[in-house]
């Protein structure tokens, strides 16, 4: 969920962070490069790497930044306080063979979805093809859109002020009203669906996901290419196998209390 923050911030910090967050997702940055996509100093960019570097969160190999060990190792504590074991990939593995289909199970935080397990059924599928990045937003992905149905109107809308409705493809709900439409149909369902809105031919089918005390930890989704699913399959053929997925993981959850 988003948090007020309601203390002073530090622009420094925001600027060290947003620094490693580019040096993470582009697996790598110069000095130079970085100098074209952060809004500082060539000289303050510098000084914030060397800061990092010191803290042992960077590494540099031929005038190349990269994220060191270190910070895999503070991930991976993290990864303990959610589902992300080997019970957890087999459910996900039988859910793509299941339905034929890519299933991911991704995790609910800061009202955006952070992947942490994708697999596709197509054996001949190489694995960029079932990770096109680590966050997704809410708006216009099954999984997310079935947890927006679920939360209540105001921590959906503070989610919204924050994050936006960024279009990301031409059939993306960028209209708010609209939006709270649509998740208004799913309501009684307990599941959504997206039709070429997170990317062009591509459809989708979600669920929540919930921990031992009924809050949301993330969703489950399957989906393909258009041509291969009609929003009929997704919803009379896939929903039943995404339920029964989703339970599975509940199931873990209560037995690791």
């Amino acid at each position: 969920m988003i948090g007020n923050v309601t203390g002073r911030r530090l622009k420094t910090t925001e600027a060290s962070l947003e620094i490693l967050r580019l040096i993470l997702e582009h697996d790598g940055l110069t000095l130079n490069e970085l100098d074209g996509m952060v809004d500082s100093s060539k000289s303050s960019i510098c000084s914030h790497l060397n800061t990092l570097l010191d803290s042992r969160y960077l590494i540099k190999e031929n005038g190349t930044y990269y994220v060191s060990f270190r910070l895999a190792l503070l991930g991976e504590r993290a990864r303990h306080r959610y589902p992300t074991g080997e019970d957890v990939r087999e459910i996900i593995d039988r859910l793509a063979r299941a339905t034929g289909q890519e299933a991911n199970f991704t995790i609910f935080e800061h009202g955006r979805l952070l992947a942490c397990y994708g697999t596709s059924a197509d054996e001949n599928a190489g694995e960029s093809s079932v990770r096109y990045r680590s966050e997704y937003h809410l708006h216009n992905t099954a999984a997310g859109k079935a947890i927006l149905g679920e939360l209540e109107r105001g921590d959906v809308e503070a989610i919204l002020d924050h994050w936006g409705l960024p279009r990301e493809s031409e059939e993306t709900i960028t209209d708010r009203d609209r939006l709270f439409e649509v998740l208004d149909e799913y309501e009684s369902k307990d599941y959504a669906v997206v039709d070429e809105e997170f990317a062009p031919g591509l459809v989708a089918i979600g669920v929540p996901v919930h921990g031992v005390d009924g809050e949301i930890v993330g969703g489950v989704s399957v989906g393909g290419p258009k041509y291969q699913n009609s929003l009929t399959k997704l919803e009379r053929e896939l929903a039943e196998h995404l339920f029964t997925a989703a339970n599975e993981i509940e199931s873990v959850l209560r037995e690791e209390v």
